[in-house]
């Protein structure tokens, strides 16, 4: 019959029959392709990381390994050299190297001294280089001190918190006990590091040490710290 078309096949869905056209199924979309930038930026930070480590094991290389250097310039501390003072202080100088080379087990090479001053102020310097261990400046350097002085003298020494740079320093004491109406007391600090060893003191001021003025081991440390910027390189 005209107009007739069959029925739809039995469980098929409404309006799916015979010559009725199948549904439209769209193909899965292709895959997504994962960025590389993740693994650009973790290799870079690992990169930077290394790099670091390297630049840290590096700096703590050369400052295990570097050598100071000693000299007596024309000006150390803000004060001028006076080589006239040096001429006449004989006695103070060898006492300061005695003391120097003791503290240093003996192992400090090309030493070098000098006097500077400003006014009535005058330091001693006497110091060198070598091999040392500054862990142990604090018993050797109170062991010198203590073995040089005279018998009329008594000592104290102090461990100082800033050498004015790497390494350890230490101040002594000085008083003189020849007197009990007045006593004179002046002080010596030293600083030292593996490859330096310094000393600084006050050249007295009058003709003996009981006509000088006391002066403190704070005083002294803070010249020692002021000198040691341009003696030690």
């Amino acid at each position: 019959m005209s107009g007739w078309n069959p029925p739809p096949a039995p469980g098929g869905p409404p309006g799916y029959g015979y010559g009725a056209p199948g549904p439209a199924y769209a193909p899965p979309p292709p895959p997504r392709r994962s960025s590389g930038a993740g693994l650009i930026i973790g290799l870079i930070i690992g990169i930077g990381l290394v790099l670091t480590v390297l630049v840290v094991v590096v700096v703590v290389v050369i400052g295990a390994t570097s050598k100071h250097e000693i000299d007596t310039p024309s000006v150390a501390g803000g004060m001028s050299r006076d080589y006239s003072t040096e001429s006449r202080i004989s006695s103070q100088l060898n006492s300061q190297r005695s003391i120097i080379r003791r503290a240093s087990g003996y192992r400090i090479t090309d030493v070098k001294s000098a006097v500077y001053g400003s006014g009535s102020d005058k330091y001693l310097f006497v110091g060198g280089t070598g091999d040392f261990d500054e862990d142990d400046l604090y018993s050797t350097w109170r062991t010198a001190v203590n073995a040089e002085i005279s018998s009329n003298v008594s000592t104290f020494t102090y461990p100082v918190s800033d050498a004015g740079g790497d390494g350890k320093a230490v101040c002594s004491t000085v008083r003189n006990r020849q007197s009990t109406v007045s006593t004179y007391s002046t002080a010596i600090c030293a600083w030292s590091t593996g490859s330096s060893f310094g000393t600084v003191m006050p050249v007295p001021d009058g003709s003996s040490l009981s006509s000088s003025r006391n002066i403190s081991y704070l005083t002294v440390a803070s010249a020692m710290r002021r000198m040691r910027d341009d003696i030690e390189s």
